[in-house]
């Protein structure tokens, strides 16, 4: 996983609505082709190209070039398993950058909800009734919901690790599915 802090160059890379989308793609379909990315996003794989180039100097994707069948095919795949944001930069250009990058990742983050549940009856019953939800009011201190945030990841960090290790050596069970998982969990006003 990778936080997203003060590194002003990634956050700008990441601003990009179509690389946000992107970089979506990529992390739902693992190692793919810039033209099947291109197909899939309905864009020129030239476009696709420049995308992937302004991301790759920052450790976002890699090429899997083991995967190409001649050298005019480019494979890759998104380099990172997921993102954490780290919200305590004084700086002002790296605050207006990550302001900038959280709008755009709130904004993917609730039309993949939103495409799942337009689309959740076409799922077959199975996943139907794996896939949750769920929202909760709880009260806590400031110590309490940060342990609770270490809870959730150490929850999910072997699933992170799987997921990882099935990528990397492209030996995925046929019924595996990109599992999108997204949380928040912030104070409110009284």
């Amino acid at each position: 996983m990778r936080h997203i802090d003060d590194d002003v160059d990634v956050l700008k890379v990441m601003t990009s609505r179509f690389r946000m989308k992107l970089f979506s793609l990529l992390f739902r379909i693992g190692p793919v082709t810039v033209s099947e990315l291109a197909r899939r996003m309905d864009a020129d794989p030239g476009q696709v190209s420049y995308h992937l180039r302004q991301m790759q100097p920052h450790g976002l994707i890699e090429d899997v070039p083991e995967l190409a069948r001649d050298s005019r095919e480019r494979w890759v795949r998104a380099a990172l398993s997921g993102w954490a944001l780290v919200r305590d930069s004084e700086a002002p250009e790296a605050r207006a950058a990550l302001q900038a990058w959280t709008s755009q990742w709130v904004i993917d983050q609730f039309e993949r909800l939103r495409d799942f549940e337009r689309t959740y009856m076409t799922l077959p019953e199975n996943w139907r009734h794996a896939s949750f939800g769920s929202s909760r009011h709880l009260r806590l201190t400031q110590d309490e919901l940060t342990q609770l945030a270490d809870q959730l990841n150490a929850v999910l960090k072997p699933w992170r690790e799987l997921t990882q290790a099935r990528v990397e050596s492209s030996e995925i069970p046929p019924d595996t599915r990109p599992i999108f998982i997204f949380y928040h969990a912030f104070p409110e006003e009284p």
